[in-house]
């Protein structure tokens, strides 16, 4: 070795199809046009175009409360950002943006950075606490404003907390945390300071929960997500009793809890006092967003808290005017006792208003809807994967958008097809990686967060599914977050990022929706030869047939020479002196330059493969100005060459694609 080159199921997607403008799917062609290089060669990046735009108009409400002032407090998931609107849905300020460098940290007087905050609560005060699941936090910010108060709350031990929710107890307020990855509740003072964590015990065993909360006794409830029940301990962590059984998924509109005391998944749990719950005069009650029955629950307690039917809220649908959800998270009750439901794919919050006789709908914040964006200009929600199919087409995963994109070479919009979910194929969970496989024109997906592949029909086609394989795990075949694909001499070959290694399919071993055939595993974890750390992106040499594999904590790329969908040998790194950080993408055009999306430096490399020098850098001040003005290029996470030889970066956190001309010296 050595540094440089010297020595499954079938089904048809559901309503969510997108639009079709028009193009047509041939059998890919070879990359041509391609600029040779030499040892030492100098290249020249030139902007050409940008394909795409932000559509990320939408909000993506996974969390959610009602503050003192009966403001809402939304946490917006996919934008990475929190927002304050008023009861009425005047929006009254938005801050955030992805990242992790939190002015939090070194300046608390400073907006923060978010990493998918899935929660946010609220204490007397006004002062909203975020559930950074990405960045293992919470933050603290000021109601008015969004501006952080202090240093972010670590969570003990790591974890990613998912719920986040501040109770008035009997020892004062307490801020319960759902550290859903570690199974355990962790609580907090208002300072920060760790004063509780509630594990299982008794018949109360944690299951990845999504939220808790605290009555006025100090009884804690949890939503306990993949158990399907709710888990009640009392104030010493103590387990009290569990409640509920596994129950259906929500079906031609009609919620399945209807009182019997199943869930489908419940996700979001509040406290709150219901005006009218004991023969019309108030009372507190628990309430739960149940969410794969698209419906809210309201419960009575005790003080033992033995939990008692009392009404559903809402349920299965899409009609925004109706009080109906399509992927129902959360639940909020204000002072009046009106409950409030979050709706992620739904794009919304909606309010329902108590009075004796029940619940009617109330309103949806925001009003009008604004879904992701569907025009040439304005699609893309963190573009991450890119491919092309015969006709020189682009094909994009968006990401938070959970579809993929598909345009002319022209930079017009063809079609998008898929959805949030986990039912049929065309179901996404955050996906990263997509390839065509240029023998059919079908769609290679790595599903990332549901750790499966999909292959779905040329969009152009229509917006169906094929075969749907892969669950996690570490045996051949198994996944644990597949974050890139590349198809090349009949296989599939899979960053298998959390397994510490590369996994192979024979992309023509079935028919789908027959599942392929997984050929072999490559890598263990550390950062030896035949080791990964956190490997995202796979490519293949187009000349040489050989795999590329960014290896991104190591901060290098691998070159591997292939067989058959095997590992043969290690042929080279590429990494030393060039100060890599984080490096997710990478491409090689053929003809000898290797193109590194260099995610952390903000920047692409262009590196000339025979002796690992630098070609050519373009970082923000050789890119167009962004959405708010500036020129940058924020978190690149992939990068391919295109049949016209010219470099496309997924310039992920601005939502676009940039176009680059290369030009050898």
């Amino acid at each position: 070795m050595s540094t440089g080159r010297h020595s499954v199921r079938s089904i048809t997607i559901g309503t969510r199809t997108g639009l079709v403008l028009g193009a047509a799917i041939a059998i890919p062609a070879l990359v041509s046009a391609m600029p040779v290089s030499a040892a030492n060669a100098t290249v020249t990046a030139g902007y050409s175009a940008t394909i795409g735009g932000p559509g990320h108009a939408a909000t993506y409400p996974s969390g959610m409360e009602i503050a003192p002032n009966g403001n809402v407090i939304v946490a917006d998931t996919g934008n990475d950002q929190v927002a304050e609107y008023t009861s009425t849905g005047t929006l009254l300020w938005r801050v955030g943006s992805e990242g992790n460098a939190a002015p939090c940290g070194a300046n608390p007087a400073g907006f923060p950075q978010f990493e998918q905050p899935r929660d946010v609560g609220v204490d007397s005060s006004g002062n909203v606490y975020v559930a950074d699941n990405g960045n293992g936090r919470i933050l603290k910010l000021n109601g008015t404003n969004g501006k952080c108060l202090v240093k972010p709350f670590k969570m003990p031990g790591g974890g990613a907390p998912i719920g986040v929710t501040v109770n008035t107890t009997p020892a004062g307020q307490l801020v319960y945390v759902a550290n859903g990855t570690k199974s355990q509740v962790i609580v907090f003072n208002t300072t920060g300071a760790v004063v509780q964590t509630i594990s299982s015990n008794g018949v109360c065993t944690l299951n990845r929960m999504r939220d808790a909360t605290a009555d006025a006794t100090g009884n804690v409830y949890v939503a306990n997500y993949e158990s399907n029940d709710i888990l009640v301990f009392n104030a010493s962590g103590t387990c009290l009793t569990k409640y509920g059984t596994k129950g259906k998924n929500s079906t031609g509109g009609v919620c399945n809890g209807n009182g019997t005391g199943t869930f489908a998944n419940p996700y979001g749990i509040a406290i709150g006092t219901d005006p009218f719950i004991k023969g019309g005069t108030p009372g507190e009650a628990v309430y739960v967003a149940d969410s794969n029955d698209d419906c809210l629950q309201e419960f009575s307690t005790t003080s033992g808290g033995v939990l008692t039917w009392v009404a559903n809220i809402g349920g299965p649908g899409t009609d925004a005017q109706t009080g109906t959800f399509t992927q129902l998270r959360r639940v909020a009750v204000d002072s009046s006792g009106n409950v409030w439901g979050a709706d992620l794919w739904g794009y919304r919050v909606v309010e329902f208003t108590r009075s004796s006789t029940g619940y009617a709908y109330g309103q949806t914040i925001p009003n009008p809807i604004v879904p992701p964006g569907n025009t040439d200009t304005s699609v893309f929600n963190q573009v991450r994967g890119i491919s092309f199919d015969a006709a020189g087409d682009v094909v994009a995963m968006d990401s938070v958008n959970q579809r993929a994109d598909t345009f002319t070479s022209a930079g017009a919009l063809i079609n998008t097809c898929g959805q949030r979910g986990f039912t049929s194929t065309g179901d996404f969970n955050w996906p990263r990686g997509i390839a065509v496989d240029p023998a059919t024109g079908n769609y290679w997906i790595a599903d990332t967060k549901q750790s499966d592949l999909q292959i779905l029909q040329p969009l152009v086609s229509g917006c169906n599914g094929l075969a749907e394989f892969g669950v996690v795990g570490t045996v051949l075949g198994d996944d644990n977050y597949p974050y890139s694909i590349a198809i090349g001499g009949g296989y599939a070959w899979i960053a298998d990022t959390k397994n510490n290694r590369i996994e192979s399919w024979n992309v023509a071993g079935s028919t789908p929706p027959n599942k392929p055939d997984p050929i072999s595993t490559y890598g263990t974890k550390g950062s030896g030869t035949g080791q990964f750390s956190t490997p995202a992106g796979v490519a293949i040499d187009p000349t040489t047939g050989n795999l590329f594999v960014a290896d991104s904590v190591n901060k290098r790329i691998v070159e591997l020479a292939v067989s058959n969908g095997k590992v043969t040998s290690q042929v080279a790194t590429f990494g030393t002196g060039l100060g890599l950080n984080l490096p997710y993408g990478v491409a090689s055009n053929g003809a000898g330059l290797l193109a590194v999306a260099d995610r952390n430096n903000n920047r692409v490399l262009v590196i000339n493969e025979s002796d690992s020098t630098l070609a050519s850098t373009i970082n923000g001040s050789n890119a167009p100005v962004d959405e708010y003005g500036q020129n940058a290029l924020t978190n690149p996470e992939n990068v391919a060459f295109g049949p016209d030889g010219k470099l496309y970066i997924a310039d992920t956190y601005n939502d676009r694609i940039l176009v680059y001309t290369l030009t050898v010296a």
